[in-house]
């Protein structure tokens, strides 16, 4: 099945190139910081933007832009893995659900409106409280609770798309179940799937960045872009430029990925 196709919007291309720029510094921190994230010198505690440190440095004395560039990769890892869970899972009982509906359909998706009741951040702050802070338990916990929304989004295109001639005449053709729901309709719920994976990934992050915030995500000294606000928060007046490079980095995260994925929707008709 094809959809007809739109040009890409401005907004899109926007997206794109916002997207990549915060992609090729968060890429280059994995391999190479101009200073050691962590390192301390009590010397240069809370200097101003220089040439030496260009966004300064935190009350610790450690370079602010090394801790972006390693906080960043620290907050998407941290996103992409939540996504990995809740959207495999997500998809995987949204294609079920919706092919073959029935009792277990009902069952399902009644479990799935108690849980999407329920605001993500509050849950995910339950489990935390349970189980204890750090990087594993956030992954676990929000992704667990970003597999309702997934599977909602997947079940409502297996109901329509089930229905379709080209799947009719796969079923003619003697294809199983199996081959139907994941060879000829799920690569045709991409048109709403690849927005609700970039979406989804924004939410993460403001998860991730929130529960660090909070001190139950990341947990020092490690660097996260939460984490980072966190322990800015009582030098805003003294030492503004703390706060705001990883406030930018997140800002134009979920700008750069908002854009994409209104100009994918936008893109077909």
């Amino acid at each position: 099945m094809k959809h007809k196709r739109k040009g890409y919007s401005f907004n899109y291309l926007l997206g794109l190139g916002i997207t990549a720029l915060v992609l090729l510094i968060v890429l280059i921190g994995f391999f190479y910081t101009p200073y050691d994230p962590n390192k301390m010198n009590a010397a240069l505690k809370n200097s101003p933007p220089s040439l030496t440190h260009l966004l300064g440095t935190d009350n610790f004395g450690r370079d602010i832009l090394s801790r972006v560039m390693k906080g960043a990769g620290t907050t998407y890892t941290i996103a992409v893995a939540i996504i990995s869970i809740g959207a495999s899972l997500g998809t995987i009982l949204g294609a079920f659900t919706g092919y073959f509906g029935g009792w277990l359909d009902e069952i399902l998706m009644r479990v799935n409106d108690v849980l999407i009741s329920f605001p993500s951040i509050l849950l995910a702050l339950v489990f935390v409280s349970l189980f204890g802070p750090g990087s594993y338990n956030i992954i676990f916990a929000l992704g667990i609770i970003f597999v309702p929304s997934f599977a909602r989004v997947v079940r409502s295109e297996f109901i329509v798309l089930k229905e379709r001639d080209f799947i009719r005449n796969a079923k003619l053709m003697g294809a199983n179940s199996f081959r139907i729901m994941f060879v000829h309709i799920l690569p045709n719920t991409k048109r709403v799937l690849i927005p609700s994976l970039l979406i989804g990934f924004n939410n993460a992050v403001l998860a991730e960045a929130g529960l660090s915030y909070l001190g139950l995500g990341v947990q020092p000294p490690q660097a996260s872009l939460g984490r980072m606000l966190s322990e800015a928060q009582s030098y805003l007046l003294d030492s503004p430029w703390y706060a705001i490079a990883p406030g930018v980095m997140i800002v134009l995260t979920v700008l750069g990925f908002s854009l994409i994925s209104g100009g994918i929707e936008n893109e077909y008709e």
